[in-house]
């Protein structure tokens, strides 16, 4: 497979960012955020009319960054800022030497997703907030690839600049939703870190990426197996994935890290549809013992437990400070786990319940978003399109993928991604 890049150039805003909101500065939680890249593919069936589309695309963009101006300005780091002086989103097309069917269907090197973004190492850090790389499949099947800043943009703020991109490119800039950039001011800068999020070594050529589905039917299952009790899937999910994990660790200690989102949940007037690195790192250990492979409601619990602990925190919390002081800590205990060496850490990424599927440009909802192959060991959660199942993105060592892969919960809970996606895009569902 190659992909050829046919286009580069910079997407201005269609008109200028007013003068007063030229410098955004970032809010305490932005400023501990690593400086890397997040991404994500949104795949569509063949639109019609190849030239008109990528046009629509290019002009919505440019339409849509009059709203979300701050995605074509520049970070600047010494000032703990975003220059938003409409230098412009990245912004490339690509031709891809397969049809799409053939990409999503056959079972793919995982790495080969990463030709489809603009920023293939996401560690590859620059000031660039924004870039996207329109991908035209031989069949005239789509690919929108996108790298946002994680210095700006957390899950939620990614997905909601894709739905409004989309909603510009289907109706017209008149009916975007856009969110809010006033965070800082309730979050300020002032706080300085003492720990921010560590940065991982980049294992990119080392590690492998796999997929996993879990249909709606197995987690059904799964639930049973653990019996009664309040959980959502996400939190099944982290609490299966972690036992997996555990079993291989050989007796270690083990340090399950997830993020959460606290939009709408403190008594501070954050606004719901915020902007930026709204969430802290949750932290759940497990103390390995003479049993090395815990039951699975034990997990379930001490993730619960802790995300009870974590809300109730928060709903208390009255100020920026007090919210600053639980993500520093996060961080800390994390920098220090790490330093001690004695423990296995495993990191996971819920973005079960996002309204990713909602980015309709005009032509229907995607027929699949995926994440890419990442530098690090760790785990993403997906919504599948169809049935309520959940895709799981797994980076491990090539030893660790051989035994996570043949552990028996995953034989027994997951199907392989082709019969999935052998639905998803041939199936007649729009």
């Amino acid at each position: 497979m190659e992909v050829q890049i046919q286009t580069r150039k910079l997407i201005k805003p269609s008109s200028p960012t007013p003068l007063h909101l030229r410098e955004l500065k970032l809010s305490c939680f932005d400023q501990i955020a690593p400086p890397a890249f997040g991404s994500f593919i949104f795949f569509f069936k063949a639109p019609i009319n190849g030239q008109q589309t990528l046009k629509k695309l290019e002009s919505s963009l440019s339409d849509v960054l009059t709203k979300f101006y701050p995605f074509a300005g520049r970070f600047i780091q010494d000032r703990n800022a975003i220059d938003c002086n409409d230098q412009g989103a990245e912004y490339l097309e690509a031709r891809v030497s397969v049809s799409l069917n053939q990409f999503i269907l056959e079972e793919l090197d995982v790495k080969l997703v990463n030709l489809l973004v603009p920023y293939p190492n996401e560690l590859v850090f620059t000031p660039t907030i924004l870039a996207v790389q329109i991908n035209e499949f031989d069949c005239g099947g789509l690919a929108i690839g996108t790298s946002f800043s994680h210095k700006f943009a957390d899950g939620f703020t990614i997905f909601g600049f894709m739905n409004g991109w989309a909603t510009c490119c289907r109706i017209g800039v008149d009916a975007v939703k856009c969110l809010s950039f006033e965070t800082e001011s309730l979050l300020p800068d002032g706080f300085k870190p003492t720990y921010k999020i560590p940065v991982p070594d980049d294992n990119l050529d080392t590690l492998i990426t796999k997929r996993f589905i879990f249909t709606a039917s197995t987690i059904a299952a799964l639930k049973a197996k653990v019996g009664v009790g309040q959980f959502s899937r996400a939190q099944l999910l982290i609490a299966l994935i972690w036992k997996v994990r555990i079993s291989m660790a050989k007796k270690k200690d083990s340090l399950q890290i997830f993020p959460y989102n606290f939009r709408g949940k403190t008594a501070l007037p954050i606004p719901s549809n915020g902007a930026g690195n709204l969430f802290i790192n949750i932290l759940v250990r497990f103390t390995a013992n003479d049993d090395k492979n815990p039951d699975l409601l034990h997990l379930v619990n001490l993730v619960g437990n802790e995300l009870r602990n974590a809300a109730e925190s928060f709903g208390k919390a009255e100020t920026a400070e007090d919210l600053f002081l639980s993500a520093t800590n996060s961080s800390r205990e994390i920098h220090e786990t790490l330093s001690k060496g004695d423990t296995e850490i495993c990191i996971l990424t819920s973005l079960s319940k996002f309204p990713y599927y909602e980015a309709d440009f005009g032509w229907g909802m995607p027929g699949w978003i995926a994440s890419v192959h990442k530098d690090v060991e760790m785990v993403l959660l997906m919504d599948t399109r169809f049935d309520g199942g959940v895709e799981a993105w797994v980076t491990l060592e090539p030893d660790n993928m051989v035994r996570f892969e043949q552990d028996p919960d995953i034989l027994a809970y997951t199907c392989k991604p082709s019969d999935y996606f052998t639905r998803c895009l041939l199936g007649s569902e729009n």
